[in-house]
């Protein structure tokens, strides 16, 4: 993608769920990706219109999440995007269901979800590239394996921050238990934000301003 320049703003996004848990994007995310160079989105996008409305803002890369197939989206499970001389890998951070199950099991009886051992697991999906992007847990999450930064803002769409959600029942207790342990930071919806400069990566989260849904008159 675009070289000879040293600074870009690449937006993040993860986890939208437009079409299956909200309506429609809430009007903060756009807001948030004002002046990006480029967005890339880390799947569970469940509505293609989401591209359509992101892609004002910027060029757009994505990929599959576990929601898209049954939404008609079909999109590459992993890709490697280069802007300027930084090489990103996107994936939605899927990893094998027996490592899953294990993992949410493990997670309920925690009290918050299992990240042991998955920063390198999605590092070993690209190899050589400066920073991997992903989504799935609902969860902002930054690490370093060697000279890559591994990380994902969150989601747009949470739980804690919708009205309309209530646990019901053996699995929506489990449910709750599983997320009770997530910061504060992670409650509320979040895109992410890669500040590039010199080829030096610089992640933050940008809290998504206004409702997860539009508020009723």
């Amino acid at each position: 993608m675009t070289r000879g320049r040293r600074s870009y703003r690449v937006g993040v996004l993860s986890d939208t769920h437009v079409g299956d848990a909200l309506a429609q994007l809430p009007a903060g995310v756009l807001a948030a990706l004002d002046g990006v160079d480029l967005i890339v989105h880390a799947g569970d996008i469940t509505s293609v219109g989401v591209l359509d409305q992101v892609r004002t803002c910027a060029p757009v890369v994505a990929v599959q999440g576990n929601h898209d197939r049954a939404a008609g989206l079909e999109l590459p499970s992993d890709v490697v995007v280069r802007i300027g001389d930084v090489r990103i890998g996107v994936t939605h951070g899927l990893r094998g269901r027996a490592v899953e199950t294990l993992a949410i099991g493990v997670g309920i009886v925690r009290g918050r979800p299992v990240m042991a051992g998955l920063a390198r697991s999605m590092v070993r999906r690209f190899g050589a590239v400066e920073c991997v992007v992903f989504g799935h847990f609902h969860l902002p999450y930054l690490a370093r394996v060697g000279p890559t930064t591994v990380f994902s803002p969150g989601a747009v769409y949470v739980v804690e921050s919708d009205p309309y959600v209530q646990a019901h029942g053996l699995r929506g207790r489990a449910f709750e238990r599983f997320r009770s342990g997530i910061p504060a930071s992670g409650r509320v919806p979040n895109v992410g934000m890669l500040e590039i400069s010199g080829g030096v990566i610089t992640p933050r989260i940008v809290p998504v301003a206004g409702p997860l849904r539009p508020v009723s008159p």
